[in-house]
């Protein structure tokens, strides 16, 4: 999906890149969003999720809270993405959206502004 994506980015749709379902992509839930989405209040965490995240402990890949994260973050993205089409009439995709916030959540890394 991300391979996909890429390709389509890169290439803009064009040639190799043309993809005529690229819209049905959902955001690649990974680590990045997920914490730019708890910055901005979009996710909210249990007090325990909080606490081993601010200890970097590592989520079991598979585990509750992983699953659970990865589950909300596209989620949030499709109504974030449904949000700005239908209230703001922007034309958009989900990857567009993850593209949008994984770049402010580097940005934010980088001043050491995210969890």
């Amino acid at each position: 999906q991300i391979l996909a994506g890429d390709i389509w980015g890169c290439l803009k749709g064009r040639g190799l890149g043309e993809m005529h379902d690229v819209d049905k992509l959902t955001m690649f839930a990974d680590y990045r969003v997920p914490q730019i989405l708890q910055a901005y209040g979009v996710l909210e965490y249990s007090e325990e999720l909080k606490e081993k995240i601010a200890n970097k402990q590592e989520l079991p890949q598979g585990g509750e809270f992983e699953v659970e994260i990865r589950a909300w973050t596209v989620q949030a993205v499709e109504e974030l993405k449904k949000e700005l089409q239908q209230v703001h009439a922007v034309d958009t995709m989900s990857i567009k959206v993850d593209w949008y916030l994984w770049e402010e959540g580097e940005k934010k890394d980088k001043d050491g502004a995210l969890p």
